[in-house]
């Protein structure tokens, strides 16, 4: 469970309205405006409450960035989680997350608020450490994936091919949230993203 799940679960209803509506103007703001107009006054002015009654629920700016991300973090936990303690096969279970990281990566909205999201690694330290965490769990479990599909990777070889494939969904994740994933055909990088993975689970990219 985490942090922001532990405060719902302290609030009254009054509460958890406010809460949500904190979140949900925080969302609009940061799509609207970018990471430097995300700040506790403009989010407390946006809500219609004083700084002070906000910082009760999220003491700092990163607290709101988190609740706003979080739900999109989580829901691509959950799949990744849910595809490593299914039965299939390996290879399956990594086409299915594949997929799934294809289909979020066209999200308009989810893009750019993770775009915005990576704005402020450069600058907030908090940031930089809870996108280092999100990666680290990411990276472990997909590494598993690979070494489970292709068993004569080492340990260090899962883990670079997981750091690749994680990398190359960023990159298409970029690409929509700044407005650039355009062209006559759109899903025309999804086949070149999916048969490159195929070469790296096979072995047939970067092995010497």
């Amino acid at each position: 469970m985490t942090a922001s799940s532990n405060q719902r679960g302290r609030l009254r209803p009054q509460g958890v309205r406010t809460r949500n509506a904190i979140v949900k103007m925080a969302r609009a703001l940061l799509l609207e405006g970018g990471s430097l107009e995300f700040t506790l006054r403009e989010i407390a002015l946006r809500a219609g409450i004083s700084i002070s009654n906000l910082q009760y629920y999220f003491p700092t700016r990163l607290a709101v960035l988190r609740a706003v991300l979080e739900p999109v973090i989580e829901a691509y936990m959950r799949d990744l989680r849910r595809a490593v303690d299914e039965g299939t096969a390996p290879r399956d279970k990594l086409s299915v997350l594949m997929a799934r990281a294809l289909q979020d990566t066209k999200n308009v909205e989810s893009s750019a608020l993770w775009c915005h999201f990576v704005s402020l690694v450069a600058i907030d330290r908090d940031t930089a450490q809870l996108l280092d965490e999100w990666y680290a769990t990411l990276s472990r479990e997909i590494a598993v994936l690979v070494r489970a599909v292709n068993p004569a990777f080492t340990s260090a070889e899962g883990r670079e091919i997981a750091t690749l494939l994680i990398a190359m969904v960023d990159g298409l994740i970029v690409r929509t949230g700044t407005g650039k994933r355009q062209g006559k055909d759109p899903n025309a990088l999804d086949a070149i993203f999916l048969a490159t993975v195929g070469c790296l689970l096979d072995g047939h990219i970067g092995r010497s």
